[in-house]
């Protein structure tokens, strides 16, 4: 007997493991690891045959083993809702849930995998796996739940629900931003019916957070004012604004709140009940030919009485007068009750109130009412729900207490004047292009002229002189102005030397000529009475950048005075020949050497190169020759430690000097205009020329003035961008101005 257990026994044991090691290989090779398998090999062709793997089918049974009971009840996924294609998409899931979902099967308790899911069934943001028991003695299909439910309701869909409500989005903006993460839209009704569940929760914690901060505003009353009577503000607005002819939105709102607190201590949202009203009586006489109360946006009659009507017989009106004065009755009986009615039928009424009550509680107790809001719909809080209400609430407190310090509210102000400055100036600069009943101004008693914006002089910017190529450059030029053309180019870089005559197309000014030595005879350039070698201007700056492009490593130019003087004739120069940029590509910046004598020697009683060659050389040399004076002043410069950080002030980049040379251009252009307010002493010469800078000339003040009595001030006075003011804020300037323009008008 024992020997034909222990013979019972092994057999059995065999079979057990040849089973369990056919159903290892089997689904070791249905779990291979896919991310986005989006094409996946039929699984069905693969024929057992052509493995090593044992086929199950050929296990011999010897001894049944009954299965459990309601086991062999396997539901059809093709006919019960339920998704084959479970592996598509993205689902919202609860580990937790899920975890505890396939710790067992329900008939056998044999652990469950998730790879052995056979269909899904969504139901919102929740949803059902159908997972197959592989025991073989058991096949139970399992429904599995991915998220908790409190009763048939899932939780994710009811939280869904009240975050719609509380960030204000519907139906087609959430099912859009989940079909873009690939998660399956939730249908209307199930968003509808979530809506209503929540609202209900929602209306009763604003109720709560209404009678809480009633009590502090009561005793906020007491306490600042010693009085009883409470001060509040109301205000009330339908959802659509009428047109002044008709007043049809479907919903609107109340709200009080109170002067202390802040809070809203009452709210009501209701809808039209006039609709509901017009639309009876339109309801009992439409059918019969009589379009009183009809509305043209679906009564087709109003505009065409021959109109046929598409769903009475024959396409003619009613006749019976008995089934009329029928309708008549009716529905004079709902017209009594149309405030009644205007609460029920359409959904809007109920989502409006709902917001506005998910408002009323937000503004009272902050984003924690969505905590509140879950425990009056049994749900758990939220540790994530938490977290981000503990944050915004922190946040909150923080932006009030800096709202009440005094620099928010001096920040606040600040800005409100410059929006209002800025309002301002757009109005004195454009004009009355826009304003109430300017169609009915003749157009030519309009003037359409536009003021020019500020032009900001442009801010210094230094460059550091390490790491670049030092070239000392001098230009020699017919006269003294800025607008003056160069007669003589030099420069020189260490041993290196270049140097240029250039023919000038203007006559050399008798000062000049006696500075520099140069003459023009019979189109010839003389220096010192001997004849020179004089090229064009294009030549001469195309030698000058090829002489520059031997230098990789970035050119700075050094040269006396050549901020004020020498950078802005020799810009003008490459502009009119086209070589501007060429030249800007290769310069990095510049350095005055009479700015950096002047930080390194200060007090000195003159600045000139001849000067400062006497001073600190003790030699002359023969000067205003361009060649001598660079190389007179390259001994200057080795006297002087270029690196050290203190004679970054002498330095200037070459953005800014492009920049000085628009804004010179803008002075140029301008200040002849303004030249009559600098003779009548209304303007110095100084503060004329920073107007003319500012892109505003003599015809640009008169129509400021005719626009607007202050408008001179407001242009004057208005914020550029880099913050500081487009001309003064002097109001002695101003009103200089201001006083000249309006003698002019009245002579």
């Amino acid at each position: 007997m024992a020997r034909w257990k222990r013979q019972g026994f092994c057999k059995q044991n065999e079979k057990y493991k040849k089973v369990t090691e056919t159903l290892k290989c089997r689904w070791k090779r249905l779990q291979e690891p896919e991310d986005h398998s989006y094409s996946r090999t039929d699984r069905s062709q693969t024929s057992y045959e052509d493995t090593n793997e044992p086929n199950v089918d050929s296990v011999n049974h010897q001894i049944e083993v009954p299965r459990p009971a309601g086991c062999n009840v396997i539901i059809n996924a093709e006919n019960s809702g339920y998704d084959t294609s479970w592996r598509e998409g993205r689902r919202v899931v609860e580990l937790g849930v899920l975890a505890d979902g396939l710790a067992g099967c329900k008939e056998c308790g044999l652990p469950l995998q998730l790879s052995h899911t056979q269909g899904i069934r969504d139901c919102g943001l929740g949803s059902f796996l159908q997972v197959r028991c592989r025991n073989l003695w058991c096949g139970h299909v399992n429904v599995i739940p991915t998220g908790k439910r409190h009763g048939r309701i899932w939780d994710a869909n009811t939280k869904l629900a009240t975050g719609m409500i509380h960030t204000g989005i519907g139906p087609a903006q959430i099912n859009g931003l989940l079909t873009t993460l690939n998660i399956p839209a939730i249908s209307s009704k199930t968003i509808q019916k979530r809506q209503m569940e929540t609202g209900s929760a929602i209306e009763k914690v604003a109720e709560d957070t209404i009678q809480n901060v009633l009590q502090d505003e009561i005793q906020a009353t007491a306490e600042n004012e010693g009085a009883e009577e409470l001060t509040v503000s109301v205000d009330a607005g339908w959802q659509k604004r009428g047109s002044g002819r008709s007043f049809d939105s479907l919903s609107g709102h109340c709200s009080m709140i109170g002067a202390q607190t802040g809070k809203v201590l009452g709210y009501e949202v209701r809808r039209n009940p006039n609709g509901i009203e017009k639309a009876l009586d339109a309801l009992w006489q439409h059918p019969f030919g009589n379009h009183e109360f009809c509305s043209d946006s679906w009564c087709p009659h109003i505009n065409d009485p021959q109109q046929r009507y598409s769903s009475l017989p024959y396409g003619k009106p009613l006749k019976d007068s008995q089934l009329q004065d029928s309708l008549h009755m009716l529905c004079n009986q709902w017209k009594q009750n149309s405030y009644k009615l205007s609460r029920l039928g359409s959904t809007q009424p109920n989502e409006s109130f709902n917001r506005v009550a998910a408002t009323v509680a937000e503004k009272n107790s902050g984003d924690s009412y969505l905590i509140a809001v879950n425990k009056k719909n049994g749900l758990s809080p939220g540790k994530f729900t938490k977290r981000l209400c503990s944050i915004r609430e922190s946040q909150s407190r923080k932006r009030k207490a800096i709202a009440k310090s005094k620099e928010a509210k001096r920040r606040r102000l600040e800005l409100k004047a410059r929006r209002s400055q800025s309002t301002a100036s757009k109005e004195i600069q454009e004009g009355s292009t826009y304003k109430p009943g300017i169609g009915l101004v003749p157009h030519h008693s309009i003037s359409t002229a536009e003021i020019p914006g500020p032009n900001v002089k442009p801010q210094m910017e230094t460059v550091v002189v390490e790491d670049h190529a030092i070239v000392l450059f001098d230009l020699e030029t017919t006269g003294l102005a800025r607008t003056s053309h160069i007669i003589q180019l030099a420069a020189v870089h260490g041993e290196d030397k270049f140097s240029a005559y250039v023919t000038p197309k203007r006559p050399i000014t008798p000062s000049a000529s006696e500075i520099t030595g140069l003459v023009v005879r019979n189109g010839k350039l003389y220096h010192l009475q001997k004849e020179v070698n004089a090229i064009s201007l294009i030549a001469a700056l195309d030698s000058f950048l090829k002489f520059l492009e031997k230098y990789n490593s970035g050119v700075i130019l050094v040269g006396h005075n050549i901020k004020s003087f020498d950078c802005p004739v020799l810009f003008r120069a490459l502009e009119s020949c086209s070589l501007l940029s060429k030249f800007s590509s290769k310069v990095n910046g510049f350095l005055d050497t009479k700015l950096l004598f002047r930080i390194s020697h200060p007090n000195l009683t003159s600045y000139s190169q001849q000067s400062l060659v006497a001073r600190l050389l003790g030699c002359t040399y023969g000067a205003h020759d361009a060649l001598e004076d660079i190389l007179a002043l390259q001994k200057l410069v080795d006297k002087v430690d270029l690196s050290d950080g203190k004679y970054k002030n002498a330095t200037f980049s070459i953005c800014y000097a492009l920049n000085a040379l628009l804004y010179q251009k803008e002075v140029d252009k301008n200040f002849p205009s303004l030249q009559i307010l600098v003779e009548k002493k209304v303007l110095s010469l100084c503060m004329a020329k920073k107007i003319a800078g500012s892109a505003l000339n003599f015809d640009s003040l008169k129509l400021a003035h005719s626009r607007d009595d202050n408008g001179i001030r407001v242009l004057f006075t208005e914020v550029c961008s880099n913050g500081s003011v487009r001309v003064t804020k002097s109001n002695k300037v101003i009103e200089a101005v201001s006083s000249f323009f309006l003698s002019l008008n009245e002579s």
